[in-house]
């Protein structure tokens, strides 16, 4: 068992053997969402193939694992990473049971990093391991995805996480969260139940506020910090995308919207306008995922001037009621 990490157990449990008699592929790749345990997976599996009995949260201080993260302030896993990483697997075992490296997020090599690892993958040391991790296959080229068992770690169900979460923290309602972030138990409790309720109520004030017109967008584009920007888009898109579901279906209640967006679910919408805010709306949010060098007060007003006064930017001329 991986901690209290019941939904990793059947991959764990599959691999276990072949791995710790090192029978199993020289190289894997876990992939799956963000936030559901594939780095501690990956650091389980390192130590069932060391012989290790570390515990998980020891992560500096395993014998013969290297990890690979970007260098701090960097988004990117450089080629000297890489060559690096090849010279501790060269090294011979302290424990003489083996090297393992771990890439996480195997994603954020650049190319010239990318080739170096596939020279390892074509010509692995003996008795190595190379554990990458992504969110997904498709974030790697075909030439590594060729070179690695892929295996994919699944979502937990909303049940499972809110299981978890309640085993972590059972004083608070971890519900609406889930709802609104998905069922990403391990991300979940990182950020915290305390700032995400936070995060949650602030948005629903500011939406109220720039709908009623108390607020101009440029002014809520300045108020909201860079380091919560996209937690707050992702709050933003969840509801949005749901009062689009009730409106096109015409459906008059909705216990998971706002007030300010379920008092609007009346009004007749500009349908194909909508649904171009809504894809503006998780483009924008991707650009910040990925780190780009945007101006996101200017980026943010724009996206916020169809919703301003009761989302007269979005509708038609006449509500149906």
């Amino acid at each position: 068992m991986i901690g209290h990490m019941t939904w990793l157990d059947e991959i764990y449990d599959r691999l276990e053997q072949s791995i710790q008699n090192h029978q199993s592929a020289h190289a894997f790749l876990l992939t799956g969402n963000l936030g559901i345990g594939k780095a501690d997976l990956a650091l389980k599996l390192a130590t069932t193939f060391l012989s290790e009995n570390a515990y998980l949260n020891n992560k500096e201080g395993i014998p013969d694992c290297q990890i690979i993260n970007p260098d701090e302030g960097k988004q990117i896993i450089s080629i000297d990473q890489i060559r690096a990483l090849k010279s501790f697997l060269l090294l011979t075992s302290l424990k003489g049971k083996g090297k393992v490296g771990i890439i996480n997020p195997a994603d954020a090599m650049n190319r010239a990093a990318a080739n170096s690892l596939l020279k390892i993958l074509e010509e692995p040391p003996k008795d190595t391991l190379i554990i990458l991790v992504s969110e997904s296959i498709n974030n790697l080229p075909r030439t590594i995805i060729s070179r690695v068992q892929v295996i994919e770690v699944k979502t937990p169900s909303k049940e499972t996480t809110l299981s978890w979460l309640q085993t972590m923290n059972n004083k608070e309602d971890w519900e609406q969260i889930i709802d609104i972030f998905g069922s990403r138990p391990i991300l979940l409790e990182r950020l915290g139940y305390d700032h995400l309720n936070h995060q949650i109520e602030l948005v629903a004030n500011d939406l109220e506020n720039l709908l009623k017109k108390k607020v101009k967008p440029s002014q809520l584009a300045n108020s909201w910090k860079a380091e919560d920007l996209e937690i707050n888009l992702r709050i933003l898109y969840f509801w949005f995308s749901q009062f689009l579901y009730h409106n096109l279906l015409q459906e008059r209640e909705s216990k998971i919207l706002p007030n300010s967006l379920r008092d609007l679910l009346d009004l007749d919408l500009k349908v194909e306008e909508s649904f171009n805010f809504l894809q503006e709306l998780s483009s924008i949010r991707q650009y910040k995922i990925q780190g780009r060098a945007l101006n996101w007060s200017l980026q943010i007003t724009n996206l916020l001037s169809p919703m301003y006064s009761n989302l007269k930017g979005l509708q038609n001329n006449e509500s149906r009621t």
